[in-house]
């Protein structure tokens, strides 16, 4: 089936964004200037907060990330970049308790490239589905296998959900390998990604 957005306007093209993204981030991504996202703003005629996680949020002026199309001109191309910290982003730095991570100033820390990218798959496989109430599909449901489903089967259904999980975050290119294993009343599942830069990534979920 063919739709509207099959063939671009004569010098405008449509992209996605993706979850978690602001526009400063496709921006970045798409004509290779963060600085370009007040252009964003005006050809979108969007008003704060422009992108949103939060379907509750979304409408005409605001756009829903992994959902709505954003229109960016055609002619403009992002700079190539192998570059990890513009490849991966940088965020909040979390702890392994999931408090936010503070330098020895004061300030949050912050953790940028392939250490970022790590962080959020950690978190995605750690998150139960549904457990976030706006997010329902973030997260896996490796939690929800135990006493469900035993032996193999288990195995097999938490290996999947991890790998579907991990490749659902854009940075990753594909996952190579994803292997369950259940000791006792445990389910640990190792995955091998590798990244849109080529990188090799492992993550490893266990409930």
């Amino acid at each position: 089936m063919t739709t509207s957005f099959d063939t671009s306007l004569t010098g405008f093209r449509f992209v996605r964004s993706h979850f978690g993204d602001t526009l400063r981030d496709v921006a970045l991504r798409e004509l290779g200037d963060a600085s370009k996202w007040r252009d964003l703003v005006a050809i979108n005629s969007l008003q704060p907060p422009y992108l949103t996680d939060d379907s509750t949020l979304a409408s005409d002026t605001v756009l829903l990330n992994g959902r709505d199309y954003i229109t960016i001109p055609a002619s403009a191309a992002a700079a190539a970049t192998t570059e990890a910290e513009d490849v991966f982003g940088t965020d909040c730095l979390l702890n392994a308790d999931g408090t936010l991570g503070v330098t020895a100033s004061g300030d949050f820390a912050t953790v940028s490239g392939v250490a970022n990218l790590q962080q959020a798959l950690t978190n995605a496989v750690g998150v139960e589905k549904k457990e976030l109430i706006y997010h329902p599909d973030y997260g896996c449901i490796v939690r929800q296998l135990l006493g469900a489903v035993a032996g193999p089967a288990a195995e097999l259904l938490a290996a999947d959900d991890v790998k579907t999980t991990v490749e659902a975050d854009p940075r990753i290119n594909s996952v190579t390998s994803s292997t369950g294993s259940i000791s006792g009343d445990s389910i640990t599942v190792s995955t091998v990604a590798q990244a849109i830069n080529g990188q090799t990534v492992t993550t490893t979920a266990a409930a």
